[in-house]
Order: structure tokens, then sequence, then C-alpha cells
């Protein structure tokens, strides 16, 4: 390629005042391409993707793990509809591992694009998503399959939000390798769990009763939120306190079809004789589980139970705790399926109005007199 003609040489002067401007045009340079960096912040994967591709919208990765090993905080993955078929053959690995922290205020995010759009189905006896950073989100994915957990989190303040988790086997067995749809674990604690849809976990161990190592929402760490899930067909307990937990609310739930609805106890590893204090468990609405809401193992003090609906348990309560406000009546929802596939908002003559999850499995579910729900209604007269 050829030069454009050389100009007349301008006057000393102008160049002199033009080599003066050059370090202030190279910093205006250099700070806008920094700043084009820093609002780059989103990564993209597609079951279309390759690890190899720059992971942009249009040349997204294949993989959440590789997705991971790059990102920073303040980074938002996001996850095309589709299915991830990942595998854990033994009862520790895992088919998706992430290990990248965020910060406070720069979270790193994980996004199904598409709330349930994002199916990730699980093969073997393992974890399928081992979370070990903090200041992590997961949100609005599908998760399914053989093994024994669906989410495990292990760093500490991350936001497990909008995930279906349902029909893990625990193909491994019922044993001390444990399970659960979501497990809060590590020296952390500080996790959010909320909106989550979790049903059938080990759900073949329900009726005999002989399963007490597989939970639906497990917490086992200091200052954990679970609240609003709906929680369903667990072979032990729907939502589970235990080891060195303490601190925990739990509120806004809705827990059916497990062996114990709630539990707040402190036991095994990380246990103190002190027991666990300061739970607070509010709003909930607990039906038809072999126990309704018990304290097992070492407890300690200050432990509130507020304002929830237990109804049709065997036995509603075993605490000691201080009991509130409690409401024993049919929650009356809209369409109350054992199995888990049914609406569990509640109608508008409900005694336990304002209790319970407000989210639903079928957001334009048609009820029985042909009406549609309206768009974010909570309480419905079918």
């Amino acid at each position: 390629m050829g030069c454009a003609p050389l100009a007349a040489r301008p006057p000393r002067g102008v160049i002199n005042r033009a080599r003066a401007c050059l370090p202030a045009l190279a910093c205006a340079g250099l700070c806008l391409l920094l700043a084009a960096c820093q609002g780059n912040r989103h990564l993209y994967v597609a079951t279309t993707g390759s690890d190899t591709n720059p992971g942009t919208r249009t040349a997204p990765f294949a993989t959440i793990t590789h997705a991971d090993s790059v990102a920073s905080a303040g980074i938002t993955v996001h996850v095309a509809p589709g299915t991830y078929h990942v595998a854990a053959p033994l009862p520790r690995s895992a088919g998706i591992r992430t290990a990248r922290s965020g910060t406070a205020t720069a979270r790193i995010r994980f996004v199904s694009d598409v709330k349930w759009g994002a199916r990730i189905v699980l093969s073997g006896t393992g974890i399928a998503w081992h979370a070990k950073g903090a200041f992590v989100d997961i949100d609005g994915f599908d998760i399914s399959g053989s093994g024994r957990i669906g989410i495990l989190a292990e760093g500490g303040r991350e936001i497990i939000t909008r995930n279906l988790i349902h029909d893990l086997e625990v193909s491994g067995g019922c044993n001390g390798a444990g399970g659960a749809a979501i497990d809060a674990w590590g020296p952390a604690g500080g996790a959010v769990i909320d909106s989550n849809v979790v049903r059938n976990v080990g759900a073949r161990w329900i009726a005999a009763g002989t399963c007490n190592t597989v939970q639906g929402i497990y917490v086992t760490n200091r200052g954990n939120r679970v609240s609003n899930n709906i929680v369903s067909g667990i072979a032990s307990v729907g939502i589970n306190s235990w080891h060195g937990a303490t601190g925990s609310t739990i509120v806004n739930n809705t827990v059916f079809s497990a062996r114990i609805g709630i539990v707040i106890g402190h036991g095994d590893s990380g246990a103190t004789d002190a027991g666990t204090s300061n739970n607070y468990v509010a709003n909930n609405i607990v039906v038809g589980n072999r126990y309704g809401i018990t304290e097992m193992g070492s407890v300690g003090h200050d432990n509130r139970y507020a304002n929830n609906l237990v109804y049709a348990n065997d036995t509603d309560w075993r605490v000691q705790g201080q009991v509130t406000g409690t409401i024993a009546a049919d929650p009356r929802f809209v369409d109350y399926q054992k199995d888990g596939s049914g609406d569990y908002r509640l109608r508008q003559d409900s005694p336990g109005a304002g209790l319970g999850a407000s989210i639903h499995m079928h957001a334009t579910k048609i009820l029985k007199t042909g009406n549609a729900p309206p768009a974010g209604s909570d309480t419905l007269t079918p």
C-alpha cells in the first residue's frame, strides 16, 4: 500500500504545540479503551458454542465452567436456552465447577437468559454444580438428573434464586455422602436462597421414611436466609438447618410431602455445645409431612416460630422455642397436587393469606373456571 504524499511542513510552533498535546491525547485514548473494556461485563454460553470462542454473544462459550475461568468481579454470564449434559461419576465429583469470587459491590452472576430455559441434566452419582466462589448469583436454571446434589454452594454470600431443581434420583444410594437440591456449605455462610422450586429429591424413600441424609434445601453455617421457596417430595427434610447452622431466617416457604417439613438443629460436623440459636421461622406453610416443624440435636436460645400455617402433618410441632400465631387449617391452595405439579398460590378465602411462597409453577395456568391468572397475581379465586 502506498503512502499519501507529504503535506507542506507546518511552522515550528504548530509542531511544538502538537507534540505537547500528544501525552494528553494518548491518555484520553487509553481512558476510552479502558472504559470500553470495563463496559463489557458480559460473557455468553450456548449449546452451540465452543470454549475456544471469545465468549461474546455471537461467539459464545460451550460451558459454564470455562466462562467462570475467565470471569472476574462484576461479570454476568448469560446462559442460553438448551440442554447442557454434565457428568459427575463419583459422589464428590461435579459436572460444573465454578471458583471465581465477586465482591459485595460487584457480584459474579450466572443467569439463565430464559427462566428454566437452560436445562442442566446430570449423569452419575455426584453434584450438578459445585460453586466455590463467594458473592456469586445462580439464577433461573433447571437442574435434574441421577446425582445427589443440584447446587453445592461453598463460597458464602451466594444468591441462589428462581431455579427449578427437581427429580434428583440420588442413584448412589442413601448414605453418608448425603444429598440435597441446594446445599449451603463451608465456613462463610450468609447465603440467600430465594424463590426456587425444589421437588422430588430421593423421593423413593419418603414412604418408608428410611433415609435421613437427603434434604431439599440444606444450610449448615451462619446467617442464611431461605425464603419464598416451594419444596416438596423430599426423602428427609424439606428445609434443614443443621451441622453448625445458626441465625437462620426461614420465611414464606411452602413445604409438603417430605418426611419432615422444617428442621432447626445442630449436629454432626460443625455443631457446638451451645447449640443453634437466634433462628427465625415465620410465615411458612407446612402441609402433609410426617413431621411439620421440628427442633433436633443441640438447640440453644432465642429460636422463634411466628405465624406459620401447619396442617395435615402426622405431628405438626416438636419444638421448645417460642411459638406464636400458629394457624392450623387447610391453606386452600389454588390447585394442590401432592406430586409438586400444582399451583400453590392461595385462594382469596385462604386462612393463610400472606404466608408461604407467592411463586408458582405455571404462570399461565388455566383455573377450573377457565380464567387465566392475572400476571403477577399471588392470590386467586378459582
